[in-house]
């Protein structure tokens, strides 16, 4: 009874050392390749995700530089033509039109802001198919504010069309404030009026007598010690002295 017991033992033992030894080998055969590497069970294929730039660390590229414009022709102070094929209005303020006071002035005045090139904010057009803009310098001061804080421009246009640029008209409305009184006006022009100060007129003086007339008479008398009415042939003007005493009754007018 013993021996028959232990066969199924002996056998089972045998079994796992078969298995143990076909494990074995399997583990040891060449890879794929070629290459004494043991075979895997599965490759590993995934590709590992790029990572993406942060939008807000990304670099972005400057913004190019407004293109400079010229002035081909200076209508005024406040308009002209320009190397773009347009006709600009500076906006929300008024220069003297041409032949008015300080006209040349605020033309000179424009002319030498834009000497260098000058770029626009165009915001409106006008009736006459202007671009009404705000106008800035090579620097990138604005002209519209210049003209205004030099006593050249006045604010005619500014409560009319405030509201089509609210920021720069209250820009303006500071300039004008402290505006400056240039030599060609007495004071500074908020709303100025486009005329000279009326002059006082000389008194005119009085006329020299004509040659060989005495003063004082009209017409002529001559010159001579002394004249009596029977002398004269007629009434005369006594605008003078009298110096021959013929206006006795003193009413001006002498020998009537």
């Amino acid at each position: 009874m013993s021996s028959s017991s232990s066969k199924p033992w002996r056998r089972s033992w045998k079994f796992w050392v078969v298995v143990v030894v076909v494990l074995v080998g399997i583990g040891n055969l060449p890879g794929p390749d070629g290459s004494d590497e043991p075979a895997t069970a599965a490759s590993d294929t995934s590709v590992t995700p790029t990572p993406v730039a942060d939008e807000a660390t990304a670099s972005a590229e400057p913004e190019p530089e407004p293109e400079l414009l010229f002035v081909t022709d200076l209508k005024d102070g406040d308009s002209w033509d320009a190397s773009d094929g347009n006709e600009y209005r500076v906006g929300l303020i008024d220069t003297p039109e041409r032949g008015e006071t300080c006209s040349k002035e605020a033309a000179q005045f424009s002319r030498d802001f834009m000497a260098s090139g000058f770029t626009v904010d165009a915001y409106s057009t006008d009736t006459y198919d202007r671009v009404v803009a705000e106008v800035f310098d090579a620097d990138g001061d604005s002209l519209n504010v210049a003209l205004a804080k030099s006593g050249l421009a006045g604010d005619r246009y500014l409560e009319e069309f405030r509201h089509e640029n609210r920021e720069l008209a209250g820009r303006i409305d500071t300039a004008l404030a402290s505006a400056a009184s240039p030599n060609c006006r007495s004071t500074a022009p908020r709303g100025f009026a486009n005329t000279e100060p009326k002059k006082a007129k000389p008194k005119p003086k009085p006329k020299a007598p004509k040659k060989n007339c005495a003063a004082g008479y009209s017409p002529c008398l001559p010159v001579v010690t002394d004249l009596n009415c029977p002398e004269i042939p007629g009434p005369v003007t006594v605008t003078g002295g009298d110096q021959y005493g013929l206006d006795r009754d003193g009413d001006g007018i002498g020998c009537d």
